[in-house]
């Protein structure tokens, strides 16, 4: 990014004007306040230097004299002081990304040939020097983004007579936005953004008749909503209010912007329907209006958007369907309108003009069959579809689709197989297809060295658990519950070291507790209660480090419980419900139910039970009976 400051008021800097060799003296004194307490750089202005033109970040003319001074991305932590004034010839002031702080010297302004001042990305702090008239009288640039400046935004600037381009986002101005910045003649570029500016947007902006570029939103505060009047600013290309408190309605107005390119209102509190007007913004790339109150439907009239790359419309109150045409968008990149009450089919189209990249259009109420063209130029990256009435298979072709980075699919009506190249995706991080009615079974090859989330429960997916799955090396979640998986659980699954949850219940499972999921150190919940598993509850389980939840209740296991487990200091929740009876080895036994079932929570202490300080709190349940042994 870029940034600026300025100021004005005559000072003895100014009676005489510098040569050559009062620039070098200049720089001398200037590197003593910028380099700062503690600071470093610009090792070489040495004050015995014969030629300061050779100094890094200084630009001289045939006459010696400093034309600009560069030292962004210096490291220097002291300030800007008034000696800048006696660079009379400078055009050029760039200083960010430098640690700089303090506040502006007044001196700025009164630099003759000043032209550009960047001071972006810095520390600079306080209220804005005041500009005197006068000030800033070769001003083009003023760039001050990403500072601690402060107070009402600087009246003087307006007088600048060539400012085209002002950058005061990202501060700390407040108060209202200056009716004197309409009459700017010059202005192309106007960035308040990110301020705490507050009261209504002026109407009288739309006088900035060569204004291409406008953010004034996001942390800003403002009372009403857009102004109608600025459908009269033509040569506007980028108009930015998001994050503003924006109320009302969209002016129709907007629609005369022809030249507009992107348009960003998200993030307020706009309501009522989309203009259809706004269809004739055809060089326009960029639109986005979600987190809005808007209603209504999708104007017809946005098939005429041939350029547009990006539509969001999420989290609003729009309905209706999802017009066909936004298919046949030749340009269209990103589409994302999830949370609305969209309705019927998604268009057939949609991804066939190969530049695709992110569909969302989860929890609203679509139905009928996933397009099967959506990943047609092999760009689709994010595919979120979650939470609607989606009908039919999963597209054959999605799973050669080598560019999806995220696959959420759950909460359909989705049946059929899961075709096999879904787990065979290079880039993927996340496949959700759970509360669905998928079945067929898992493939035997899966790779894919960046899924982190494999959540596949309540379908019907029948078959074994394959080996390979261990190939997942960033799997964090694994969730096959509720399906009609059988066999017994792969050793292989031992070498997940990311996993972090298990939840294999309600499925078929057979043969014994799988030993190696000791080896998941990482391993925070393991739920695998309502399956057929047998054998003795293996000891080694209490050696991970962090586990948190174990439930193995609704299975087969029996013998004894390891007494290692009470001591585990993170376990919270045990379920060993419903396994083989235990045998009742004293009378003290009836205080807990027959089926073992434990859940341990900060501060519950079973009747009867002491608390012993350092101990798991599983551990209390010792103190009242010896361990019990499950014996079918």
């Amino acid at each position: 990014m870029r940034c600026l400051g300025l100021l004005l008021v005559l000072s003895p800097l100014f009676l005489a004007d510098s040569d050559g060799d009062g620039d070098h003296g200049a720089l001398v004194k200037l590197k003593a306040a910028l380099v700062g307490p503690g600071g470093s750089g610009l090792g070489d202005w040495a004050a015995a230097s014969p030629d300061h033109c050779s100094f890094s970040g200084v630009t001289c003319d045939e006459d010696s004299h400093v034309v600009a001074l560069n030292v962004s991305f210096v490291h220097l932590n002291g300030s800007l002081p008034p000696e800048i004034g006696l660079l009379r010839h400078l055009v050029n002031l760039t200083v960010s990304c430098a640690g700089l702080g303090g506040s502006l010297p007044v001196e700025l302004a009164a630099l003759p040939s000043l032209r550009l001042l960047n001071i972006s990305n810095s520390h600079f702090s306080g209220e804005f020097p005041k500009v005197e008239p006068g000030g800033f009288p070769a001003l083009d640039v003023i760039d001050a983004y990403n500072n601690n400046i402060s107070g009402p935004l600087p009246l003087g600037l307006a007088a600048a007579p060539l400012l085209r381009y002002l950058h005061l986002g990202g501060n700390f101005f407040s108060g209202v936005i200056p009716e004197a910045y309409s009459d700017i003649p010059n202005l192309e570029y106007l960035g308040l953004n990110g301020n705490s500016l507050t009261g209504r947007v002026p109407p009288s902006l739309s006088r900035l008749s060569k204004l291409k570029e406008m953010y004034i939103g996001y942390y800003n505060k403002y009372e009403g909503g857009i102004p109608w009047e600025f459908g009269r600013l033509s040569s506007l290309v980028r108009l930015d209010m998001a994050g503003c408190r924006l109320s009302g309605t969209l002016p129709a107005s907007l629609g005369q912007l022809k030249r507009l390119d992107s348009l960003f209102l998200q993030i307020n509190r706009l309501n009522g329907s989309i203009p259809p007007e706004l269809g004739g913004l055809s060089q326009l790339e960029f639109l986005d209006f979600s987190i809005n109150e808007l209603t209504g439907e999708i104007p017809e009239s946005f098939a005429e958007l041939k350029e547009l790359k990006l539509l969001n419309l999420f989290m609003n109150h729009l309905r209706g369907i999802i017009p066909p045409f936004i298919g046949e968008l030749p340009s269209l990149v990103e589409l994302k309108l999830f949370q609305n009450n969209f309705s019927s089919e998604l268009p057939e189209s949609l991804g066939m003009n190969g530049r695709l990249v992110t569909l969302d259009v989860a929890s609203n109420r679509i139905t009928g069959t996933i397009p099967r063209d959506l990943c047609a130029g092999g760009r689709l990256e994010m595919l979120v579809l979650m939470d609607n009435g989606l009908v039919g298979p999963i597209p054959e072709k999605l799973g050669g689709c080598k560019s999806l980075t995220r696959v959420r699919l759950g909460k359909n009506s989705l049946n059929g197989s899961i075709p096999a190249g879904l787990f065979d995706l290079p880039s993927n991080d996340m496949l959700e297809l759970n509360d669905n009615n998928l079945s067929g079974e898992l493939p035997t090859v899966i790779a894919g060295d960046k899924l982190r989330l494999l959540i596949l429960s309540n379908n019907s997916i029948t078959g074994s658990i394959p080996p390979a799955i261990s190939n997942l090396s960033a799997l964090e979640r694994l969730e096959l519950n509720i399906n009609r998986m059988f066999g017994e659980i792969p050793p292989e699954i031992g070498r997940l070291k990311a996993l972090a949850m298990i939840n294999l219940s309600g499925n078929e499972l057979t043969g014994e507790f799988p030993i190696d999921l000791a080896h998941c150190a990482s391993l925070v919940s393991l739920d695998l209660s309502r399956n057929r598993l047998t054998g003795e509850i293996p000891v080694q389980i209490t050696a991970l480090p962090i586990l948190n939840t174990l439930k193995l209740s609704s299975n087969r296991f029996w013998g004894e419980i390891p007494p290692e487990i009470l001591k585990m200091p993170s376990l919270t929740t045990l379920d060993l419900s419903n396994n083989c009876r235990p045998n009742l080895l004293s009378s003290e036994t009836s205080l807990m139910k027959l089926d073992f079932s434990v859940s341990c929570t900060a501060g519950a202490t079973p009747r009867g039970a002491r608390r012993t300080g350092g101990r798991s709190r599983l551990a209390l349940l010792t103190s009242l009976f010896p361990l019990l042994l499950f014996n079918c």
